[in-house]
């Protein structure tokens, strides 16, 4: 099991500083972790001076795997400003004169869950300009369409044709906590047929929980999906902008 970040939090001096610490304490802990300096990777060629001198301190610890961030608005956004925004990605060590500051593969976010054809080569050469080539050390996929509908999940025909062939991984839901321990969300996302290290669950609106129950919250997620985030921020728009104090709770309970 591994833990999805989406790491939205400014890098200010010292606010990245629970990730680093928690990945050099538990070295055994896989972090895979999505970078979102613009919502996308800002226009011109590089991002602040903020992210240029903390992105590259990521690629320092071997248990942290960074993606950036780029939205598809469900394919309702130009494809060629997606792989603008892929390139950009893909050409910051050179821009900046800096090795280290890249990214290992791309976290597509607003992604559709119900299959249409345009919208599969849609997606398609998106994540082609990902895998193709060598520019993305693992040239690593990641799919948001925040939630998959159950004949999708337990259908593996279904499945075999639907755009979560494209990735590596799926984020399959992104939610509430209230949502998620609904009894037929709760049933449904457990009884898939999917292999669970393509898929992902992100929760937010956590209740404030204590060490026992975080660690019968991340043995459920375990039995859904190889990849997870938990927060107890409520605020729309803010779940993904600071560490939760269930941060810590959430890495010592996955290892």
């Amino acid at each position: 099991m591994s833990i999805l970040l989406p790491l939205y939090v400014y890098p200010y001096a010292g606010a990245w500083d629970p990730l680093y610490s928690a990945a050099k304490a538990h070295p055994d802990v896989d972090f895979t972790v999505i970078v979102n300096p613009c919502s996308g990777p800002c226009q011109g060629s590089l991002p602040d001076q903020y992210y240029l001198n903390e992105i590259p301190k990521l690629g320092t610890y071997a248990n942290i795997r960074t993606l950036g961030y780029v939205a598809t608005n469900y394919t309702t956004k130009e494809l060629k400003d997606v792989l603008a925004e892929i390139n950009t990605y893909a050409n910051w060590p050179k821009s900046a004169n800096n090795t280290k500051l890249r990214v290992d593969g791309i976290f597509f976010d607003e992604t559709p869950s119900l299959y249409d054809s345009f919208k599969y080569d849609y997606l398609k050469t998106a994540s082609q300009a990902v895998k193709n080539g060598t520019r993305f050390r693992d040239r690593f996929v990641v799919h948001n369409p925040g939630n998959i509908p159950v004949d999708i999940l337990n259908n593996r025909t279904a499945a075999s044709n639907s755009y979560m062939t494209l990735a590596d991984i799926t984020v399959i839901f992104e939610e509430t906590f209230d949502k998620w321990i609904d009894k037929s969300t709760f049933d449904a996302l457990q009884s898939h047929n999917i292999r669970k290290s393509r898929l992902a669950v992100v929760l937010h609106s956590v209740p404030n929980i204590g060490r026992s129950v975080m660690d019968w919250l991340v043995e459920q997620l375990d039995n859904t999906a190889g990849y997870f985030f938990v927060t107890n921020v409520k605020e729309k728009d803010e779940y993904y902008h600071s560490f939760s104090p269930l941060f810590e709770a959430l890495v010592e309970a996955v290892e």
